[in-house]
């Protein structure tokens, strides 16, 4: 079976709505499990060695919404994606998680795309910033708290860990790829840290994005629970 995760930033006055699609695959590391650690005066345990795996991420759809479109407009277009999504593989053939920003103004906006996405098996989880380097939930959780510093931290190791691929020559994966490299953490004299796009023109929505689309990992979640 397929996995595809769906990520989507919700813009506001100064930032358009960002919505990335991640197609999930699985590939031995090289690397096998290691034995057991034994005990003193433990004797021998039975042990099979078993390839570590691990999750890559690659970006099939990346999008930027036009500035100041409706909230409406933004719900129906994300569910628009979605069923294009499990349109493109067989019946049953594939699962989707969706996670969506939900501070502020987003609420609504999760609200409106569950009555979208009504009956259609998308696991839908409703995303809020936190302060911090922190996730509360899994995979599949309805709601998620996430620092913004986590979501920088994990999109940066899977990028130097080989494990997101961005579609060669994309131009918003350029843009992407600028965005990520511009992201920065400042922290003012009260010890409160902030995230984001700080240079001048530039926009944090595409990066948040992605960080949504890969921010749990639903195959390995599932690998365990078999």
């Amino acid at each position: 079976m397929e996995l595809v995760t769906v990520g989507a930033d919700i813009g506001q006055k100064i930032d358009p709505t960002a919505i990335v699609v991640c197609e999930a695959t699985r590939r031995e590391t090289g690397r096998m499990t290691p034995p057991p650690t034994l005990h003193p005066g433990q004797r021998g345990v039975s042990f099979t060695q078993r390839p570590i795996m691990e999750t890559i991420f690659t970006v099939r759809h990346i999008e930027r919404m036009q500035l100041n479109t409706d909230y409406p407009s933004v719900a129906g277009r994300i569910a628009e994606v979605v069923r294009a999504v499990r349109d493109r593989y067989p019946p049953r053939g594939v699962r989707v998680y969706l996670t969506v920003d939900s501070t502020g103004v987003g609420r609504p906006l999760v609200d409106m795309l569950k009555e979208h996405l009504a009956g259609t098996a998308v696991s839908l989880s409703a995303a809020t910033f936190v302060h911090g380097d922190r996730l509360d939930g899994h995979a599949g959780s309805r709601e998620l708290r996430v620092g913004k510093a986590y979501l920088v931290s994990r999109l940066q190791a899977l990028i130097q860990t080989d494990r997101m691929r961005l579609p060669a020559g994309h131009p918003e994966a350029q843009a992407m790829a600028r965005e990520l490299a511009d992201y920065e953490i400042k922290v003012d004299q009260n010890a409160n840290d902030t995230y984001g796009a700080f240079r001048v023109g530039t926009h944090d929505d595409l990066v948040t994005a992605l960080g949504l689309a890969v921010l749990t990992d639903p195959l390995a979640q599932l690998a365990w629970s078999y």
